[in-house]
């Protein structure tokens, strides 16, 4: 069954949402744009204490990776993402998220903000040269 793909706008104000993007790759769908939005900006009211105005900006100025575990994901390593099958890469030199998955042995970028379709790769080496790098893996 192939996953759900979103292509991510590449202008205001979703082109700094790839948290969302991400996350509606990693849960196949299961997460609405409005869901996420509410829940980020909650998060930042709390842990940083900022009136809701503000965290709704920093919401839609892009995401630390920090709401990613709102969502159950922690910091990991390759190892566990190859074992899993599924997570998310935060390249925080960017401010860059992204899903990577694995379906039938075949790994994918789920980059809606880089790329039109998921990105198959050969292999998971493949994948990580040509995408994850030195990024944080999330699963």
């Amino acid at each position: 069954m192939p996953y759900k793909f979103l292509k991510q706008p590449k202008t205001p104000p979703d082109s700094k949402l790839c948290g969302f993007y991400a996350l509606y790759h990693f849960t196949n769908g299961g997460l609405t744009r409005d869901e996420f939005i509410q829940k980020a900006t909650q998060h930042y009211e709390t842990a940083l204490g900022l009136p809701n105005k503000e965290a709704q900006e920093m919401v839609m100025d892009g995401n630390d990776p920090s709401v990613l575990g709102l969502y159950g994901l922690a910091q990991s390593d390759a190892d566990t993402l190859k074992k899993r099958g599924v997570g998310v890469i935060a390249d925080t030199t960017r401010g860059h998220f992204f899903t990577v998955r694995q379906e039938n042995g075949i790994w994918s970028s789920y980059d809606s903000y880089n790329h039109d379709a998921a990105k198959a790769y050969p292999s998971f080496e493949a994948l990580q040269k040509a995408e994850i790098g030195n990024s944080q893996i999330w699963v």
